[in-house]
């Protein structure tokens, strides 16, 4: 096992990641290959509002807990929200979006921030992840990472999760 940097939303997270192991050979559905824009709003109590556009293409990805996946998810869930957060961060490469479904006290990296972290993920890398609900809003995330002519890296953390006004949030990464 080794501690990899390249698994970056961890890193963004403000968290490290234990148990990566290189090499792995699950099948993974990549995401998308388009990337389009999302946009973040606050709404009347200052909370973000990220808006994500329909998809250009279908995705070949489960939305089920415990499926592997990488498609845009939602803020109807824990587990939907922890899928829209990777989607913001490796489909759309947008670090505004991602910080957009974190918590106002989230570890989550300020947009600009965490757009220089995502800025430094190779173009073309894809993911995929599993969930597993441990509690009510925390969840064990299993992340494959697939960089371009590299094997998969793959890292297990706990994220807790957020209801605020009907919406989750990712909150803490573990």
């Amino acid at each position: 096992m080794a501690d990899i940097a390249a698994v970056a939303v961890v890193v963004a997270g403000g968290v490290a990641i234990s148990h990566l192991r290189s090499g792995d050979s699950e099948t993974a559905s990549p995401a998308a290959t388009t990337t389009p824009t999302a946009t973040v709003a606050v709404d009347e109590n200052g909370l973000p509002i990220l808006n994500l556009p329909e998809p250009e293409q279908t995705e070949n990805a489960s939305a089920s807990d415990g499926d592997c996946r990488a498609d845009r998810g939602d803020q109807t869930s824990g587990a939907g929200v922890i899928a829209a957060f990777n989607h913001a961060y490796y489909s759309l490469r947008n670090g505004e979006a991602a910080r957009g479904l974190a918590t106002s006290t989230s570890s989550v990296l300020p947009g600009p921030e965490l757009q220089k972290v995502i800025d430094a993920v190779p173009i073309g890398t894809n993911y995929c992840l599993r969930t597993a609900e441990l509690a009510d809003g925390v969840y064990l995330v299993d992340l494959s990472v697939m960089q371009p002519a590299q094997p998969a890296k793959r890292g297990t953390q706990t994220v807790t999760t957020q209801e605020v006004d009907g919406k989750w949030y990712v909150d803490v990464f573990n």
